[in-house]
């Protein structure tokens, strides 16, 4: 197995995701709602009913694969281009979006507290590319300066980045960034939508 492989899909990795960073949030925002927002459900007429006097600011974060060779100890995440893409159409939107991967190697080592990396997707960056962390060794320079190296640093990033939403500009924005992540000119609620997707914190 010479090729990086991964063991776990994105929705699982998102599974663990939503825990670890509600840990993070929770030390600056009150709430801390994850959604996966689905135009017939989260953006139906009843949801809109019910918010429609919230103001709220979102992060939005791509679940990323952890990646495994059988002749390396090497894990490794690959960031495709679409969603570098979505992140600045979000950040343009008032949406900071980052990317998070598990250091992990199997199922079990997700079960408790695993520790992860959060990624900067403010990359010029076109095509798609690999970040591979070494298990013995610290990060390289290279590599901290696309990662967020403490959890304050995700909390200022919000800070600076995101801007308020009520629940009708945030469903606009979230067809927005679906349509630049699947490089398609329009939306609708028939297609199946990119095959990355992020999940959303709604926080205040």
């Amino acid at each position: 197995m010479s090729e990086a492989k991964s063991f776990i899909g994105e929705y699982s990795v998102g599974l663990s995701i939503v825990p670890c960073i509600k840990e993070i949030l929770h030390e600056k925002y009150e709430y801390v709602t994850p959604i996966f927002p689905w135009m017939t459900r989260e953006g139906s007429n009843i949801s809109k009913f019910l918010h429609r006097s919230d103001q709220f600011r979102i992060l939005g974060i791509f679940p990323r694969r952890p990646k495994l060779t059988s002749d390396s100890e090497d894990i490794e995440f690959k960031i495709n281009a679409q969603i570098i893409a979505g992140a600045y159409g979000g950040l343009e939107l008032g949406i900071p979006i980052i990317a998070g991967g598990p250091l992990v190697k199997n199922f079990w080592e997700l079960s408790n507290n695993p520790r992860f990396i959060w990624i900067r997707l403010e990359l010029k960056k076109n095509d798609d590319f690999l970040i591979k962390i070494k298990e013995t060794e610290c990060f390289t320079p290279a590599l901290t300066k696309i990662l967020f190296n403490k959890n304050q640093e995700i909390l200022d990033y919000l800070n600076e980045k995101a801007k308020l939403f009520s629940i009708e500009e945030a469903l606009d924005a979230f067809r927005e960034v679906k349509m630049i992540t699947m490089n398609f000119p329009f939306h609708s609620r028939f297609l199946f939508g990119s095959v990355y997707k992020p999940i959303y914190f709604l926080l205040k």
